[in-house]
């Protein structure tokens, strides 16, 4: 279970609304203030983010509370996003630089075209596969208050 504390910022029944921090790795880097990355993700980033969720305590406006995501949905929904894609694109790029020559097409940004075409099909059909997904997977939980 991945877990990060965050805030009650409204109650309504037992659904309630939380707000979190979002922490950047630049705010530990000891390269922060020389570093153009750092300055972009300060200006950027969005500072906090809210979610909703069932409560199963009781809990009040302006309480912490430790909320958890389970870690196999995470990782497996990462899985399928960014791997899967980039095999996609990796093994199209290398089959049409492969074929695409003997058709008269000989340049390597040839390769490009079908391989951006593939991973971008590829990447909507799994983004719609896990939107039917069982949400319980990805579905933030109330674990305590503190």
């Amino acid at each position: 279970m991945i877990t990060e504390t965050a805030r009650v910022v409204a109650v309504e029944g037992d659904l309630i609304t939380v707000e979190a921090a979002i922490k950047s790795t630049c705010s530990s880097c000891q390269a922060q203030s020389d570093c153009g990355t750092g300055a972009i993700s300060r200006a950027l980033a969005p500072k906090t983010q809210q979610l909703t969720l069932r409560s199963p305590m009781p809990v009040t406006i302006g309480q912490d509370v430790t909320v958890g995501v389970p870690e196999e949905g995470v990782l497996s929904a990462s899985a399928w996003l960014y791997l899967l894609p980039l095999t996609v694109f990796i093994a199209v790029f290398a089959f049409g630089n492969a074929t695409l020559p003997s058709i008269g097409l000989s340049h390597e940004l040839w390769g490009l075209l079908p391989a951006v075409a593939f991973t971008f099909v590829t990447y909507k059909a799994i983004a719609f596969k896990l939107k039917r997904l069982d949400k319980g997977k990805f579905q933030p939980v109330l674990l305590n208050t503190i």
